[in-house]
């Protein structure tokens, strides 16, 4: 006769789905290997996130740049889009007045319904000093 019976509503671990028999009732790993597995393979999926994001900013920065450099400070967001530019990362964007005023890094432009204009550069100094 088996005087251990495990408990079927026992928490299950987060890596390997194991029941977990003992400790503390809100734990979530079976053993300390387990747990280090899934803190790593949680932190490369957020380091290729944030990868995924800056890459996406960093190539609308270079469109903006690029229309800059040729003397463009108004487009549609059609042809924005067609350059490879993507209208849902930016790096800020706030209401001034009846404006959106928004930012990709340091490139600062209103945007409309159908167009972005008044594109410009906003240089700042990174140790504060203007």
């Amino acid at each position: 006769m088996n005087a251990y019976k495990l408990d079927e509503s026992a928490p299950r671990c987060l890596e390997c789905g194991d029941p977990i028999p003992y400790g503390r009732s809100d734990r979530k790993y079976c053993c300390d290997k387990c747990r280090h597995r899934w803190h790593n393979r949680e932190t490369r999926r957020l380091h290729r996130r944030n990868a995924r994001i800056i890459g996406i900013l960093e190539k609308n920065y270079g469109i903006l740049e690029h229309l800059l450099k040729i003397g463009v400070d108004s487009v549609l967001k059609t042809d924005l889009v067609q350059m490879g530019f993507t209208l849902d990362f930016l790096t800020s964007c706030r209401k001034v007045g009846r404006r959106m005023v928004c930012r990709c890094f340091d490139i600062r432009y209103e945007e409309t319904e159908s167009q972005v204009r008044n594109l410009s550069f906003d240089r700042f100094s990174l140790d504060g000093e203007d």
